[in-house]
């Protein structure tokens, strides 16, 4: 009996997994990114909404503000959820395909159910630490008004049902794929396709409803929000302000009605967690031992690439050209032609079929807006990418043992840097490309819908400005991640240290700008100030301010006209940006040969 009990209530695997989770450094710089952004967001969110009540010079309007602020809370803690839990959760049964361990597991006698159990507790309570982080603002939210018990108690059974469902769509991910970056991007690809396919469905067949948008008074049905926990939020915030109105003098009849309310709109988001999870047990046997082969969408671009092939054939370097460039190209992702070729196709066609999509969505005049948070997550995808892979391919000679032999041959350490950074230039063309459709039809939709008075010129130069972009920003983040891995050497802190060097540099300039001076726009010593961020040239060419930096005023009569340069905060930004870009190289190239070997 006390063995059978011993088994039941011990948990050695989930001790396992807190432990290396525990060890690691990532975990603790996770938790730290968590914090920092989710505090930086509640408080520009304290900004605003004490800004939009500040008009009241009696301060009393400020009373009552605490409502949203929990609102905007409970948001962000939703979106914190879908963001970090699929990477937490991701790997932790592929992790074990991966090592070709999970057959050791099965041989220790643990039953596949209790495997699974403790694999979610391992996922999901790394994940508690980071939600408990907001445990201060929830307090501040309170001090404001606003927030009555009965709310706070919805908010957190909303937070802890996404909690819920997202780890058990990833688990489920993990037990299905064999790999884990698979794992992870179908626990974001496909768990955004499912959890917003009615929605997306009945806004392309019977009206616009994505996001919770509102059309014209129509009554939109709350199944197609049944899976989207912050929508399930604001629809428990009306229903709530009706049973208040209802009930205001029978206080306590609020919380059966709140929470009947609350498990209304919370039982399809638990009942979703238990679907994934008894799903994930009945695939994890089947899908244990499977082995990785190619897609079938991947074979027929294939054969589609090598039947256009067989037209031109291909042209095939020898390694005496650019040996390193050579030897990196052929084993990336994107190295043989052919695979480039048709990834180049398949992704430039989905990003263009999905800016059109985005065009066609009523109402057309928010298209530009939608096209701009479209260019934002590619934009991040590309940092990302690029700054993982300038990193990698230097610092991966390191951590195989090849860097040595490799500063043997007669190339020397700065014609080696400079191939290795050459090898990356087919990731430029692939994210230049999808970009430049995306900037084509964002200008191309503003001339259309936003500006009236926008002539071809301007079109034009809206899309002369997004191409600098294009040209002279990814050689600037390709040489920056290059001097973090020659200087730290470690591959991990050297792509932690840039990506946080990149965000404070993009995002600081706007915030500092955004609290010192709300008007930054309209003043031309801002928009100046405003060029610190690389960002900053798109701020101002997407609001049509490249025309304020520098204004000589005309007076006509009564009438008042502001004359603009709008080529001198262009060149002005791309010059610098291009002349740091060519300075970190010359230095990187420069010191190679004492910071490779040392």
């Amino acid at each position: 009996m006390t063995s059978l009990l011993r088994s039941l209530f011990s948990y050695p695997l989930l001790a396992r997994e807190l432990t290396e989770r525990a060890v690691r450094r990532r975990t603790y710089a996770g938790r730290v990114a968590y914090g920092v952004v989710l505090y930086a967001m509640f408080l520009f969110a304290l900004h605003r909404v004490i800004g939009i009540a500040a008009g009241d010079p009696s301060g009393l309007s400020v009373l009552g503000v605490g409502r949203d602020l929990f609102s905007d809370l409970v948001v962000m803690q939703c979106w914190g959820v879908f963001i970090f839990q699929p990477a937490l959760m991701a790997g932790v049964i592929t992790y074990e395909k991966e090592r070709e361990s999970l057959s050791l597991l099965l041989l220790t006698g643990m039953s596949p159910m209790k495997m699974l159990v403790e694999k979610l507790l391992s996922g999901l309570l790394p994940m508690a630490t980071l939600l408990l982080l907001a445990l201060p603002l929830g307090a501040i939210t309170m001090a404001y008004g606003g927030v009555s018990p009965q709310l706070l108690a919805a908010g957190s059974c909303v937070v802890l049902s996404a909690w819920l469902q997202a780890g058990a769509f990833a688990l489920l991910c993990s037990a299905w794929c064999r790999t884990t970056v698979g794992a992870m991007l179908c626990s974001y690809l496909v768990g955004a396709v499912v959890f917003l396919a009615p929605a997306v469905a009945y806004s392309l067949g019977v009206r616009y409803v994505l996001w919770g948008a509102d059309v014209h008074g129509f009554e939109i049905p709350s199944w197609l929000w049944a899976h989207w926990p912050p929508e399930a939020f604001s629809r428990i915030l009306e229903e709530q302000g009706n049973a208040v109105s209802v009930l205001a003098d029978k206080s306590t009849a609020l919380w059966p009605r709140l929470f009947s309310t609350t498990w209304e709109h919370c039982s399809p988001l638990i009942g979703t967690a238990g679907v994934c999870w008894l799903l994930a047990r009945l695939v994890l046997m089947r899908r244990a031992f499977a082995p990785a082969r190619t897609r079938r969408v991947e074979k027929i671009a294939h054969t589609t690439v090598k039947w256009f092939r067989s037209f031109r054939p291909a042209h095939v370097d020898l390694p005496k050209d650019d040996p390193v460039a050579w030897r990196e190209s052929g084993r990336g992702v994107l190295g043989r032609r052919g695979r480039f070729a048709y990834l180049t196709l398949i992704l430039g066609a989905l990003t263009l079929a999905m800016s059109f999509f985005l065009l066609s969505i009523y109402p057309h005049t928010e298209a530009p807006q939608r096209l701009h948070n479209f260019a934002l997550v590619l934009g991040t995808t590309a940092v990302l990418v690029l700054v993982v892979r300038s990193v990698g391919v230097l610092l991966s000679e390191r951590s195989n043992q090849t860097l040595n032999i490799l500063l043997t041959t007669p190339l020397g350490a700065a014609e080696f840097l400079r191939e290795k950074a050459r090898a990356l230039g087919r990731y430029v063309l692939l994210f230049g490309l999808l970009l430049g459709v995306v900037f084509a039809l964002q200008g191309w939709s503003e001339f259309q819908y936003l500006r009236s008075n926008m002539l071809w010129q301007a079109l034009g130069q809206y899309w002369l400005c997004a191409g600098f972009v294009l040209l002279v920003y990814p050689p600037l983040i390709i040489w920056i991640s290059l001097f973090f891995a020659l200087r730290l050497r470690v591959q991990s802190k050297a792509i932690i240290t840039a990506l946080c060097v990149f965000a404070v540099w993009f995002i600081a300039p706007f915030a500092t700008l955004q609290f010192t001076m709300p008007d930054w726009r309209d003043q031309p010593s801002g928009l100046w100030l405003s060029l610190l961020s690389p960002l900053g040239i798109l701020d101002a060419n997407e609001h049509d301010s490249l025309g304020r930096f520098s204004v000589e005023y005309v007076k006509s009569g009564r009438f008042v006209t502001g004359i603009g340069e709008p080529w001198a905060p262009v060149f002005s930004n791309f010059l610098g940006y291009g002349a740091l870009a060519l300075g970190v190289r010359t230095l990187c190239l420069r010191k190679a040969e004492q910071w490779l070997r040392k």
